[in-house]
């Protein structure tokens, strides 16, 4: 036997072992391919943009007093009566002098859901100066589960130099 024909005869008996190899295979396995899960979460979410709290008037807008003490009441109210505003109190007015901070001290609501915030000259040391004059602007804005309205209300308060009394307005933000 020549080498040419024991190549063949190794050649077509590999054949026929691959064969029968193919056929007692099992079948293949059918999968789930698709991009599907049996767990999934449901969730209603609720967009709202914060408005700031409305001043409504001033209680009190006087000259600071030379000893010191209550020169600004301001009363506010939230815009709507509806949530959140509902469950806010004053704790979720954030109140600024420019950059600066500043906690005054708020009594209310009132019977007609207003509050009433007190400034006093203590609360703006430094940029109050109550002989010379002074203009100071106070922004209100809403606080509410970590967010912050885009918005403000503005109290703008002008003392003229030495004589006369003193001007408070405000501007309710949106």
């Amino acid at each position: 036997m020549s080498a040419r024909r024991r190549h063949r005869i190794l050649a077509g008996a590999a054949g026929i072992a691959l064969l029968c190899g193919v056929g007692l295979m099992p079948p293949a396995q059918l999968t789930d391919a698709a991009f599907t899960d049996s767990e999934h979460a449901r969730a209603t979410i609720t967009a709202l943009r914060l408005v700031p709290p409305q001043v409504t008037s001033f209680a009190t807008c006087i000259r600071p007093p030379l000893t010191g003490g209550t020169f600004l009441q301001v009363v506010f109210q939230w815009p709507s009566a509806t949530a959140p505003y509902t469950t806010m109190t004053a704790s979720n007015v954030q109140w600024r002098v420019g950059t600066t901070v500043i906690v005054p001290t708020v009594t209310g609501p009132d019977g007609q859901g207003r509050y009433t915030a007190t400034i006093t000259t203590g609360l703006l040391s430094g940029l109050l100066g109550s002989l010379l004059g002074a203009d100071v602007l106070i922004d209100l804005r809403s606080t509410y589960s970590g967010w912050t309205s885009p918005g403000f209300s503005r109290v703008t308060y002008n003392a003229p130099l030495v004589i006369g009394a003193p001007s408070c307005t405000f501007s309710n933000g949106t």
